[in-house]
This record gives structure tokens, sequence and C-alpha cells, in this order.
């Protein structure tokens, strides 16, 4: 009697699934993984909450209630109580630089992020260069313009702090960059038209200063080979990719946009893959166009047909090429080189730059979108964000519309009247970073209390229907997704107070979607990734806490933060397990 109710169970729960068209089929082999008892936020808008969902072969088979899920169970699946806990789609970081940066921290010290004066950037770099007497260059990351003399850096304080080893630092937002002599010398020297492409700052004599604006441009195998820059450093480089990329995984991360490949990393990355390094997550590259392009229009287009090749020849499915490149229209607020409308508020006759004309960039925008290539364009300031939309605009005029997805990079400050409704018209998305917007003490300094009221406006985008995706800037911010699902929801700034916009706030399950499905679709992947849909990929995140509390004012006071240049403490346990392709990549200790 007892076996013939359960049949008559099994019978019903599968019916009833065929008639919500929640399953692709009876599962009565039993799936790979099943996992119950969960509060599932789908980021499906159709089926938006369910209990349980199964995987089969990589694939999402069922989609519902546990009821259903149990005909999904056989002898060989695995099953996961999740006592309650809230399952997501696995986090997709739209704008990182996981791959690249990630494989060049093999090179570099972070320690600077912590250094509040020149005294500890001398003690952290000097420090660094003794424990690594190998490396060829002295590389680090993380300087702050606020506490060096005359809050700019030069070639002659550098050489005080080392001199007999080209020393390159970068700055805390990876913009702008810091030599010594002996590395500008040599960067002149090995490779005059490279180094020109970085915009050397020069003084009023007319002498390199030290100063390099565009250094989120250099690539160090412009320069030295791999032999100088270190023993074994390939391996090294690797080493440092799959570190981050098991950070990310404990922090829920399962894909990721990496924006700035260069051509010479390409055989690397092939190989990083070969090896098994990208197994267990999902990457997408672009391909970095520097502003210089036009100078060899010809070259270019060659460039840009051997990336889009990689598309078809290399791709998979946990690695995409060739469908998206990365530009830059400016700088950073910080050096004053992003292009705004009106004048910065410190400098009154400063109103930044922009590192491409309008006519320059409408012709490679129009070159790139007529090669059905996605554009990714840093663009943060108003007057920056206009050129990109105005050549946006005139590569529909002269190619025709289609679903081109070009995309604004950051995004920080587009104007509420004539932009933000011009990219809803246009199709443009907003590949945003939440964890920007805490800012630091020369953010109102720079724009002004005023213009800080419309810095990051989540909230109008979402009004205006604007595709808006999230993401890190990983290593200009913190990985972790928390940190960004915060700031979108509680809008504090660096001073813990809340009077920048605070009509901008979203809600908590927007910002979620945004950093899951709406994410998925700026990489023009959401077919495969980015909800939890019978048919996708099986990728997701399991939770110990629900993450609708991180938008209560108590998450603060039950889960303090420690924050301390890029590293964020006290919100890195909450993921309890990671799965990719119904894989159990990542697993908290004793859950």
């Amino acid at each position: 009697m007892k076996k013939s109710l359960l049949i008559i169970s099994i019978i019903v729960s599968a019916i009833g699934l065929l008639i919500l068209g929640c399953s692709s089929d009876d599962g009565s082999a039993g799936s790979d993984l099943v996992i119950m008892n969960a509060k599932v936020f789908t980021s499906n808008a159709s089926n938006p909450w369910a209990q349980a969902v199964a995987v089969s072969d990589g694939r999402i088979t069922y989609v519902g209630d546990d009821a259903g899920a149990q005909a999904y169970v056989g002898p060989n699946t695995r099953l996961v109580d999740a006592n309650g806990n809230m399952l997501t789609p696995g986090f997709i970081d739209n704008h990182c630089h996981v791959l690249w940066i990630g494989a060049l921290q093999a090179l570099m010290t972070k320690e600077l992020y912590k250094a509040t004066s020149i005294d500890e950037i001398r003690t952290f770099v000097r420090k660094y260069a003794n424990d690594h007497l190998d490396h060829g260059i002295v590389m680090g990351v993380g300087w702050k313009y606020d506490y060096l003399p005359g809050e700019m850096p030069d070639k002659h304080l550098g050489d005080t702090i080392i001199s007999d080893r080209p020393m390159l630092l970068m700055s805390y937002g990876g913009n702008s960059g810091w030599l010594n002599s002996m590395a500008l010398e040599q960067l002149e020297q090995r490779n005059a038209t490279a180094f020109r492409h970085l915009a050397p700052a020069i003084d009023s004599r007319g002498e390199y200063t030290g100063v390099l604006m565009h250094f989120h441009a250099f690539n160090p195998l412009d320069f030295y080979s791999m032999e100088e820059l270190g023993s074994n450093i390939k391996l090294k480089m690797f080493d440092e990719i799959t570190k981050i990329l098991n950070d990310g995984l404990s922090y829920g991360v399962t894909g990721y946009n990496d924006v700035q490949i260069y051509k010479s990393f390409i055989s690397m990355l092939l190989e990083f893959r070969e090896q098994g390094g990208l197994n267990n997550v999902r990457v997408r590259g672009s391909y970095y166009v520097g502003s210089h392009s036009l100078e060899d229009e010809e070259g270019l287009k060659a460039s840009l047909k051997y990336w889009k090749s990689l598309h078809t020849a290399e791709s998979d499915a946990h690695l995409v090429l060739g469908d998206s490149v990365k530009l830059y229209i400016e700088g950073v607020f910080d050096s004053h080189t992003c292009l705004l409308l009106d004048p910065y508020t410190d400098e009154p006759n400063n109103y930044g730059e922009a590192v491409w004309t309008q006519e320059n960039f409408n012709k490679v925008v129009e070159i790139i979108d007529g090669m059905s290539i996605q554009c990714c364009t840093h663009a943060s300031g108003d007057g920056g964000i206009r050129r990109v939309i105005n050549a946006y605009e005139n590569a529909i005029r002269i190619n025709g519309y289609r679903d081109a997805r070009h995309r604004l990079e950051h995004c920080d400050l587009p104007d509420p009247t004539r932009d933000q409704p011009r990219m809803a018209k246009l199709g443009i998305y907003a590949a945003m970073q939440p964890n920007h917007f805490f800012g630091n003490s020369n953010a109102e300094m720079l724009l002004g209390f005023d213009r800080m009221q419309r810095f990051e406006p989540w909230g109008s985008l979402e009004k205006l229907e604007i595709n808006l995706s999230f993401g890190s800037d990983w290593a200009a911010g913190p990985l972790n997704p928390i940190y960004g699902l915060f700031l979108a929801t509680q809008r504090l700034n660096y001073k813990f107070e809340g009077n920048w916009g605070p009509d901008e706030k979203i809600l908590i399950e927007n910002a979620i979607r945004h950093y899951t499905i709406d994410s998925a679709k700026a990489l023009r992947l959401e077919k495969e990734i980015g909800s939890i849909e019978v048919g996708k990929y099986g990728d997701f995140t399991l939770f110990n806490i629900d993450l609708r509390t991180i938008a209560s004012d108590w998450f603060l006071l039950e889960y303090p933060i420690h924050v301390e240049g890029m590293e964020v403490t006290g919100w890195e346990d909450f993921v309890v397990m990671t799965v990719v392709g119904g894989k159990v990549v990542y697993q908290k200790n004793g859950e």
C-alpha cells in the first residue's frame, strides 16, 4: 500500500511539472546533483522563487518544489539539503582583470594598498625588491595621491625608494603609473612607441616627470622578455590566476568578463586553459584596443579579424574570446583625467581630457561595430560618456541597428537630462561596479556635493529600463560581490554616511539580478548562464545567510567589516557551496 502511494505521488508530481513547464525530462535515471529545501532565487522573472534544483550532465533539468525534485533523485545522485538557506545563480563579474592583472600579481606587491604615507610605500617596495632579487623589474600596486608630496609622484622621489632596478608602481585605481629614472629610460629605449602610448607626463622643462597617465595600457611584455621578468615566472603567473579564481569561488563568483586582454597574452591564456586552469569557472575576454590604433588602420582591422576568428576557433564553455573589445575614452577622476561637462570643483578651469577626439572615436567604433564586435568603453565622466554615446549612435547610423549591446564601463556620471534617455533609446548597456561608489576622501572634493547626488545613478537607470549590470573592477576593488550588493542597496560613502544620492538606492533583489542575469546579458551569454532555468548550465551559489538582509540596518551591526585598500574582511564566510556545471567547486569547511 505504501509503495503504491509513493508511485502515485511521483506520477502526480511529474504530471504537475509538465503542466508548469519546469522540467525538461522526468529524471527517472536520477540527476547528478539535486539541491532541496532551499530558498532558490532564480533571477528568472517568470519563475523567481523555487525550493529545489536538479542538474544532469552540467545543465539544469529541474527547478521547482521539493516534492517534484524527488523524481530526480537516483542511486548515484548527490543530494544536498540546503537547510532552508538561500541559493542564487552564480555571480557574474561584468568588469574585472582576473586573468591579466591576476597574472601580473606574480610581479608586484599589493602591500601598497595598505600604505598611508610615503615612508610606508618605501618600506613595502624595498622589502618586496629584496625578497624578489630574481625579478628584473620591481612592481607594485595601490599608491594614492593624497599622501604624496604635492599629491603627485615623480621619478626623483621614486629614485629615493629604489634606484638599482626599474621600479613601476600602479596607482590605487590602476590608471596611473609611477616610475623611477631607470624604468623611464628603459621603457623609452626599448619600445618608444609603446612608451608614448602610456602618455608620459612632461614638466615645464620638457622632461619626463616619472608619471604615466595611461598606465592601464602597460604591458610588460612590450618592454621585457619573460626571462627578464623572473625565474619560472609563467608558472608563478598561472598560480596567481588560480588563486584569485579560487578566491572568487569562495565568494560565489562563477563567471567573469576580463576586460583587457592583450594579443601577447592570448597564447599564455590558452595554455592556462589547456592545463585545466579554467575548468571551474567561465570567463569572457575583451581585447584591448588602444587610443592610437588608428595610426595603423589596416593593422587594427587585421588584429580585429584575428581576434574575431578566435570566437569560433578557441571559445568553449569555459572561455569565450573574439566577440568584444575594450576601449578607453578617458582616465580617472583622481588624476583629473576624466572628461567633464563642467569643470572640476577643485580646479575651476579644468574639464579633464579625452584620449580620443570625437571624430576618431566615431571612426574606430564604426570599424568595430561593422565587424559585429561589441564595444566595452571605459567612460566615467559625463563628458566622456557623452562622447562614447555619440560614437555608438553614429555607428547605428552608418552600419544600421543590431543587438550590439555596446557598453559604458563604469558609467559613473551620465547626464540625467540628455544622455540617460539616449542610452535607453539606443540600447546601450551600463556596466557598473558599485564598490566605486564608496569612494575616498577626494571624491566630493573633485566633483562637488551636487554632482555626488547623481554619481552612480542605479535607480535612475533602472527606471529607464537600461540594462544595468554589476561587477567588481578587481584589482581596483574587492572581488567579493557582497560588498557591491551592500553599497547598491545602502549607498554609504567612505564616511559611512548616506547623503550621496540616497534616492538612487535599489532593491536587493534587483541588485542580485544585476550581478547575475543582467551581467550574463552584458556578456551576451544569457542563454547559457545568469539564471536558474532548465537548460542552462548548473552554476549557482548556496549562502548561509538570506541575502535580502543585506539591505537592512541590522546587517552592518550583525556583520561589521574592516576595509583596508582592496581588502574587505568580515564578509568572506557567507558562501556554503559554489557549483559550476553541476560540479561542487567550492565547499566551506564543516558544512
